[in-house]
């Protein structure tokens, strides 16, 4: 497996006092939405004074798989693992780290609902799950349509019998749940009909072609909506060429917010995206540092989301300029949103307004 992907190791020393956690971050090191999710969780691991580690598992999940096997392996554990788990092995990853008595922080909620149903809660079967850090990809996926809507609505000279092509990422379980707010969406508006959901695999040259494909079969469409930017960038390429413009007849999105999306969201190139999960692991090291000092940072009843994601168009762009400008993590106080720091909190408050507005001071 180790001929796989080279591993890359980026290492942060601490005084040996410190907590030390290991990310394995799904991707690998290029990849702009996971590299931001690096960057920003190092920023908070400094101000938090914990060694933080990050493994990159290259969207392997066997790779992870055999990752965690080294790490149970190791003589000096890690004293926390943060990972997304996948539906093939999650079951066996959990029981395994359960058995090494390494606790452990899940991300996004990835896997389908029979095999949550398996696993169960935080702490209801694996004790050392001590939680997961997830937003509601459902409610997310809605808003990215209605912000679409809204879009052509406002351009189009007809805003009636408009129809809408989906290029979805795979069939994972957060993946599906954005396609589930769409069509709930959908459901909402009696202007618009689904034609066709489609998979790109979360890659833009198959997005694009897929677009190509989708729009010699149907024609006429108004609104691509797509499970992430780097997809909605490639049916931006191909879009020209096919006598559409956006954000006049075509109104394109997705997820992720990351930097070229934003950019062209300025220069009207791009209708909107939703974002805000690169502070992810942010947020999942604020709790474990909370925990490790006595907070209840977790709870196997608190099983609702531990933040929302938010929406970035041509409305409030201007707002966000910061992050085009290769932010300057280390401006964020994490201590802000920490049980631990600040006694008037009663649960957590993860805010990105409150993040936005320390990066622009």
């Amino acid at each position: 497996m180790n001929k796989l992907l080279l591993i890359v190791f980026l290492l942060l020393t601490f005084p040996a006092s410190a907590i030390n956690v290991t990310f394995i971050n799904p991707s690998m090191q290029g990849n702009g939405f996971w590299d931001q999710v690096n960057r920003v969780a190092f920023a908070a691991a400094n101000n938090l004074n914990i060694s933080f580690k990050v493994v990159q598992s290259g969207g392997h999940r066997l790779l992870q798989k055999e990752i965690i096997n080294n790490i149970i392996s190791q003589e000096f554990k890690p004293d926390y693992v943060i990972f997304l788990p996948y539906d093939g092995t999650a079951f066996d990853t959990f029981t395994k780290l359960e058995h090494a008595k390494i606790p452990f922080v899940t991300l996004e909620r990835t896997v389908f609902p029979d095999l949550q149903n398996k696993l169960g809660v935080p702490q209801q079967y694996f004790k050392f799950w001590l939680g997961e850090i997830y937003h509601d990809n459902k409610k997310a996926g809605r808003l990215l349509a209605s912000a679409l809507f809204q879009a052509s609505k406002q351009s189009l000279a007809v805003t009636n019998n408009l129809n809408v092509v989906a290029i979805s990422g795979d069939m994972s379980g957060h993946s599906s749940e954005r396609n589930a707010g769409l069509i709930e969406e959908l459901e909402q508006d009696s202007n618009f009909a689904l034609a066709q959901i489609v998979n790109a695999r979360w890659e833009r040259k198959i997005a694009g072609n897929m677009f190509i494909g989708l729009f010699r079969r149907y024609q006429d469409i108004q609104v691509v909506w797509t499970a992430a930017d780097v997809m909605a960038l490639g049916v931006a390429d191909v879009a020209s060429g096919h006598g559409k413009t956006i954000n006049q007849d075509l109104f394109i999105g997705g997820f992720d917010w990351t930097s070229e999306a934003l950019q062209a969201i300025k220069e009207n190139r791009y209708t909107a995206s939703v974002g805000g999960h690169f502070m992810q692991t942010a947020w999942a090291l604020v709790k474990i540092y909370d925990y490790s000092n006595g907070k209840q940072a977790f709870s196997g009843n608190d099983n609702l989301p531990s933040y929302q994601l938010q929406i970035i168009d041509k409305n409030n762009i201007d707002d966000y300029q910061v992050l085009l400008n290769n932010p300057n993590w280390d401006k964020v106080d994490f201590l802000q949103f920490s049980l631990t720091h600040q006694a008037n909190l009663t649960r957590y408050q993860f805010d990105f307004y409150k993040v936005l507005n320390q990066l622009n001071q």
